[in-house]
């Protein structure tokens, strides 16, 4: 799922890039979730909770902390996510270069910039929805990402659910539903009551397990079998 963040202090706008927003993205056939923010201390609060997006849309002049101090703010947690701002000021543009925006749009120009914009990230988009999203994680007091891309299996241990990734293991104190929730990627599939399995590094399955590529196997349920089996057919297994 793409993550969007708009943050924008007039309805009127926040309206209007969410209806282009969707529109665009329903055309490109993606997974995404819109969050709306009328505050740059909103926004921060989350980055601080460590909420992730993909992508922001920001308005420049905001009342409280204006748009080039959250983006400076979001940089130094993340290098990754796309910004766009979306401004009536043009002699604000030059500012966005400090934060690398990839777009500077006038708010008199959305119909027609923001579709482009999109159409011509609409590959960067794609991919970045499969490789380059991640779970922020907090352990012994030191934050890190593990990218979906690098999760092979998460195994449920008591009151912890351990993450097993191509770095080892790190553990979360929750619930493996919970955490397969807070995932929200279509490559995490439950397959036991203990056990949910990164798709993506399934290579076979036999004799009521999956083997995976860093050479584990883990057990399947026999209610979930039908269900995993479809599952890596169409993953092209």
């Amino acid at each position: 799922m793409l993550n969007i963040a708009v943050l924008d202090d007039e309805d009127i706008y926040i309206d209007r890039i969410c209806k282009i927003t969707e529109k665009c993205m329903d055309r490109m056939s993606m997974d995404y979730e819109i969050c709306v923010y009328k505050s740059g201390k909103d926004i921060l609060a989350d980055l601080k909770r460590g909420r992730y997006f993909d992508l922001y849309l920001l308005d420049m002049k905001l009342p409280e902390m204006d748009g080039l101090e959250v983006a400076k703010q979001i940089r130094r947690v993340f290098s990754e996510p796309i910004l766009i701002y979306v401004s009536h000021f043009r002699e604000c543009a030059i500012d966005g270069y400090e934060v690398n925006a990839y777009r500077y749009i006038w708010k008199t120009e959305l119909e027609e910039k923001l579709p482009q914009a999109y159409l011509t990230m609409e590959e960067a988009l794609r991919k970045r929805r499969k490789y380059e999203r991640f779970y922020m994680v907090e352990h012994y007091g030191e934050k890190r990402k593990i990218f979906y891309r690098d999760i092979y299996y998460l195994k449920k241990d008591k009151k912890y659910v351990v993450i097993v990734h191509k770095d080892g293991e790190t553990p979360v104190r929750m619930s493996l539903t919970e955490l397969v929730e807070k995932l929200r990627g279509e490559e995490f599939m439950v397959i036991e009551r203990g056990f949910a399995v990164n798709m993506d590094h399934v290579t076979s399955l036999k004799d009521n397990m999956v083997h995976i590529g860093n050479g584990e196997t883990l057990p399947v349920s026999r209610s979930k079998w039908n269900h995993v089996r479809d599952a890596i057919m169409d993953n092209g297994g």
